[in-house]
């Protein structure tokens, strides 16, 4: 799930971890402009400035006997900008893998933590990415070598990011999740595996996965959640048939299942119409859906 939305149940809201009332999200705004700005020398001075005092510095500093550098808390708490978000994404264009680590460092040294990181930077850059080739900005192939290099970056971030505490974690289970056959990006299914992880559970991905596949999974091993990412309409009945395959053949009668994706930032009125249990856009709110489905169990 490229980005997921809230639990819904009909058109009523429900009730969320700690008294919260779920409701919809609108369409997250990923419009930009036609012409995607070059950086100018001074934000490219500014990038190479924070990739040096992230990477190289500390490096330096541990190799003579010093200790690194402390976490500035200075601008924990402060959002991430637009104007970073844009800086990342063209960085994941333009430069290597160790650069990119570098400035999320830099982030990491100015007190952001990788929660926020993860969501309010990694995953806008990524939906901009995608809205730089929709626009012919950029190549498939370009925008494809990109998005590798996040999937890349976020393996390096992984270990640091599971051992944060998570502020989600009440009850955990065992989770299916996986995108749709024939999606040509999974970062999204990373991303929440990263999350769900990270709060506890148990949790299996499918790379590229027939429906049979799926299908065969859910028949010899008993998932609490199923989690499906959807891109692109033309899978929308292939979607609808396999949840509905699930839910016969699972070996859990109450399994739940949850969808998200792409297609439901641009077609957000197709929610209503999703066979899943819950749709949902952002990776902490699918943990929190996910928990609530065990909590209603006991």
């Amino acid at each position: 799930m490229d980005q997921f939305n809230l639990p819904r149940n009909g058109n009523e809201a429900s009730e969320g971890k700690e008294g919260q009332t779920w409701h919809r999200k609108p369409r997250f705004n990923t419009q930009i402009s036609k012409k995607v700005d070059s950086s100018t020398s001074h934000e490219l001075t500014n990038l190479l400035n924070k990739t040096i005092e992230a990477q190289i510095i500390p490096r330096l500093l541990m190799q003579h006997g010093h200790n690194p550098p402390d976490v500035d808390s200075g601008k924990a708490g402060v959002p991430i900008s637009s104007d970073e978000v844009k800086h990342f994404a063209e960085l994941l264009i333009h430069s290597s893998n160790d650069i990119c680590l570098g400035y999320i460092q830099a982030l990491r040294l100015e007190g952001r933590d990788l929660n926020e990181i993860y969501l309010d930077l990694i995953a806008p850059a990524a939906r901009r990415l995608g809205c730089y080739w929709e626009l012919d900005e950029q190549s498939f192939t370009t925008v494809t070598l990109a998005l590798g290099r996040v999937q890349r970056i976020m393996q390096e971030l992984s270990p640091d990011f599971r051992n944060n505490e998570s502020e989600y974690k009440t009850l955990s289970g065992r989770a299916l999740l996986f995108a749709m056959p024939h999606s040509q990006h999974t970062m999204g299914v990373l991303m929440l595996s990263e999350f769900f992880i990270q709060a506890g559970w148990d949790v299996t991905t499918v790379a590229n996965p027939s429906g049979e596949e799926i299908l065969t999974l859910c028949r010899e091993q008993a998932f609490d959640i199923v989690g499906i990412s959807i891109s692109y309409e033309l899978q929308w009945d292939a979607m609808q048939e396999l949840v509905q395959a699930i839910r016969t053949c699972s070996a859990n009668s109450q399994i739940g299942i949850m969808a998200g994706g792409a297609l439901f930032n641009a077609k957000p009125e197709l929610m209503d119409r999703c066979a899943a249990d819950i749709c949902t856009l952002s990776a902490p709110d699918a943990v929190i859906a996910a928990e609530n489905i065990l909590k209603s169990r006991v």
